[in-house]
């Protein structure tokens, strides 16, 4: 089953576009910041161990299927990401004039009322000036390892508590692209595993993998899911049957909502693992192995 963004309009398709044509772009920009320090935020920011990192996310290849899954398209998640960039501080490159120019900033704040998100200016005038003129730009920032993208119009200049910075409308649409160092498994949908979020609690409740891996899982159902981003779920189970029943923290990173290829709402939870045991890793990577090997007897002739 192919997942869409939820009611996608074509300016956020032809965002999503641009951003995916820029990607190779912005390595080789990345690349070069990793070799040289930020001088106005060095004291504040994380440096080039998270630059480096994002490096190994953006050489994994995506494909179509990702990008559509991991399109954020409501506004409440999207503010959510937007504030986790600036809450830690991180660095942003804005790529502008179709990849060829660049600068690295970081997010100040988002004016929710206002519809606007301001950044601080680059180092260069000659960079400022001609980010101003361009009529569209690409921010690219990693958070915990997870690769945020988003697309705005033209910026301007604006004045805050007697500060110059830039400012762009929000974004109508972001992508969040999981990192791929560890291999993410899609799960048989006719006879679905379960996740027992706090078992043996009045408010248990059971859920339908639809992904999993060495790092977390993914649940996929039909009706909206009560559960916020950040949220610490205590006392869940991963019930694999005759592979086993799986004791586990999970922190919920994101909540979206995706659309199938028939047009059917569906809504999606990305969790992590916290403090997997060796043992249940190693459990886990058996069960794979073991749902791959039955996948490949089906298809063989």
């Amino acid at each position: 089953m192919q997942l869409t963004a939820t009611t996608p309009d074509r300016q956020a398709l032809q965002e999503m576009d641009a951003q995916q044509k820029i990607l190779s772009l912005n390595s080789s920009f990345l690349e070069l910041v990793a070799q040289k320090p930020f001088p106005r935020y060095d004291a504040g920011i994380k440096k080039t161990a998270t630059t480096i990192n994002c490096l190994s996310i953006m050489n994994n290849a995506y494909t179509d299927d990702d990008l559509r899954r991991c399109t954020l398209s409501e506004r409440r998640e999207i503010l959510f990401q937007l504030r986790s960039l600036i809450r830690q501080s991180e660095r942003v490159s804005v790529s502008f004039d179709e990849g060829r120019q660049s600068f690295l900033t970081v997010l100040i704040d988002v004016l929710e009322d206002e519809g606007c998100l301001t950044f601080d200016i680059g180092g260069s005038e000659e960079t400022n000036r001609a980010f101003l003129k361009a009529e569209r730009c690409v921010f690219v920032g990693v958070v915990e390892g997870i690769r945020i993208q988003f697309s705005a119009p033209q910026a301007h200049k604006r004045t805050i508590n007697g500060e110059q910075v830039f400012a762009v409308a929000l974004p109508r649409s972001l992508l969040r692209l999981q990192r791929r160092e560890a291999f993410r498994l899609q799960l048989p949908s006719t006879k679905p595993y379960l996740c027992r979020i706090r078992r043996g609690y009045p408010e248990e409740t059971a859920l339908p993998l639809y992904d999993i891996s060495v790092g977390g899982i993914g649940i996929q159902v039909a009706e909206p899911i009560a559960y916020e981003p950040m949220t610490i779920l205590e006392n869940s189970w991963i019930d694999l049957r005759d592979s086993g029943m799986l004791a586990v923290t999970l922190e919920v990173r994101y909540v979206m909502s995706t659309e199938s290829r028939t047009g059917k709402t569906l809504f999606h939870m990305g969790c992590r693992f916290l403090k997997l045991s060796p043992l249940n890793e190693t459990l886990i990577q058996r069960f794979m192995a073991h749902i791959e090997a039955e996948r490949r007897a089906l298809l063989a002739p």
